[in-house]
């Protein structure tokens, strides 16, 4: 009988590569599920609410006035608090041409009542706000104005995490804040790259966790040092500020 000839060096490897390729066909067929849903669960926090001084909507999809309205008949708080924002270009076009469009807050107010929030424990905050910054930012000084401590912020699933990470920064340690995810929204962890709107969804939600991230994590870093040094003295007075609240 002949001996059996070695593998030559570039044989081996090629082996090795289709051994590991048969491997994987079936891992990633069967699991990429598994991963795509882990993936997600990136984007999504969801806290359980505690008692508070006020449930704050952000702006939005309208399913989040629906879990506030929830909360709020579990007696966690007593007012709700949604933002105003920015209206459509077209819409002072409409307004001169006769054309009533509801805008957003409009539709929350709809939803808060319909759903069993009296008209007296809902607040609005009149300025327009343009992103989650500046939308937290003006929940901020509102809440700053009532000595409130305790505040709930309700917002669709995909925008928890974005959400947390600014209010930490902006709010914290003067305001405690509990971020909870709407029950009520479309997005689906569990299968959201089977729709091409929800791909779309995360794809943004995604780009935009990483962005504020990347603005945000230094500051807290050096907030946190500056927080360690001892505190200077001056004989000057503090600044004064005022914040236009509505």
């Amino acid at each position: 009988m002949g001996q059996t000839k070695p593998l030559k060096p570039k044989s081996r490897k090629k082996l090795l590569l289709l051994n590991v390729t048969l491997f994987l066909i079936p891992i990633i067929y069967f699991g990429y599920p598994f991963v795509l849903r882990t993936i997600a669960r990136i984007l999504i926090v969801d806290e359980a609410p505690t008692p508070a001084d006020a449930i704050v909507v952000l702006a939005g999809d309208p399913s989040r006035a629906v879990q506030a309205a929830d909360l709020f008949k579990r007696n966690i708080a007593r007012y709700v608090v949604i933002t105003t924002e920015l209206p459509p270009a077209v819409y002072e076009q409409a307004r001169k041409d006769g054309v009533q469009l509801i805008l957003s807050h409009e539709n929350y107010v709809r939803l808060l009542q319909g759903y069993g929030v009296p008209a007296a424990n809902i607040f609005r905050i009149e300025p327009y706000i343009g992103d989650t910054y500046n939308e937290i930012s003006r929940v901020g000084d509102f809440a700053r104005a009532r000595v409130w401590t305790r505040l709930i912020i309700v917002t669709s699933s995909f925008h928890t995490r974005r959400a947390r990470l600014v209010a930490r920064y902006l709010l914290q340690p003067d305001i405690r804040v509990t971020v909870v995810s709407s029950r009520y929204d479309n997005f689906k962890p569990d299968a959201w790259w089977t729709s091409q709107a929800q791909t779309r969804t995360f794809g943004i939600e995604l780009e935009k966790l990483i962005t504020y991230s990347l603005y945000i994590w230094p500051r807290m870093l050096w907030k946190s040092r500056k927080s360690t040094k001892p505190p200077a003295t001056s004989l000057a007075l503090p600044d004064s500020f005022s914040t236009q609240v509505c």
